[in-house]
C-alpha cells in the first residue's frame, strides 16, 4: 500500500508530503486539530473539505441532536451501519436514536477524501458504549453520498488495521 500524509495548514495547493514522512502531522479539519493519514493502493486525486450536509452530520452527531441529524437525510435514504441496512426515515430514526444519540456517539474527523463525488470521512469514534475488546482509537469510515443538500446514502464500517 502507498501511504501519503497531507498538511491542511499550508497555503496554496495541497500537496502530499514525502512518503517517508511520519504520521502525526497536525492539520485543521472541521475546526479541530486532527491527524491526517491517507493509506490507499490508489490515492485519491485530492483531499477534500466536508460538504455542508456532511459537516452538519458531524455537528449534529457530536451535539446529540436527533432532529437535526434526521433532517439531513433524504426521505428514501439508506444507512448501512456495520452491514445492517436502514431504509427510509422511520428505520433511520430508530437507528440514530439507538446507536448514535442513545450511545452518545462522537466523531473526531481525521481524514476527508472526495472520490467520484462521494465523501469518505474517517473518524475516531467514542461514546458511552462498551469499549471492551475494541481498539483505541476506534476508527470508522463513513462513506457519504449526497444529492443536493441531503444525504441519500451513508455506509459506516469499522476500519481494521490488525488484518
Amino acid at each position: 500500500m502507498v501511504g501519503t500524509t497531507a498538511d491542511f495548514r499550508r497555503p496554496g495547493p495541497r500537496r502530499p508530503l514525502p512518503l517517508n514522512h511520519l504520521p502525526g502531522e497536525n492539520c485543521q479539519t472541521m475546526g479541530r486539530i486532527g491527524q491526517v493519514r491517507l493509506t490507499s493502493a490508489h490515492p485519491p486525486k485530492a483531499l477534500a473539505v466536508l460538504s455542508p450536509p456532511v459537516a452538519a452530520h458531524v455537528e449534529a452527531t457530536n451535539s446529540f441532536n436527533l432532529e437535526e441529524l434526521l433532517a439531513l437525510f433524504a426521505g428514501d435514504a439508506l444507512v448501512n451501519d456495520q452491514l445492517r441496512d436502514y431504509w427510509r426515515e422511520p428505520a433511520i430514526r430508530e437507528w440514530a436514536a439507538r446507536d448514535i444519540i442513545g450511545q452518545s456517539l462522537t466523531m473526531d474527523v481525521t481524514t476527508v477524501i472526495e472520490h467520484y463525488g462521494n465523501l469518505i470521512v474517517t473518524a475516531n469514534v467514542g461514546g458511552t458504549f462498551d469499549m471492551r475488546g475494541l481498539p483505541d482509537p476506534l476508527v470508522h469510515a463513513f462513506y457519504f453520498t449526497v444529492h443536493g443538500d441531503r444525504i441519500v446514502q451513508l455506509i459506516i464500517l469499522r476500519n481494521r488495521y490488525d488484518v
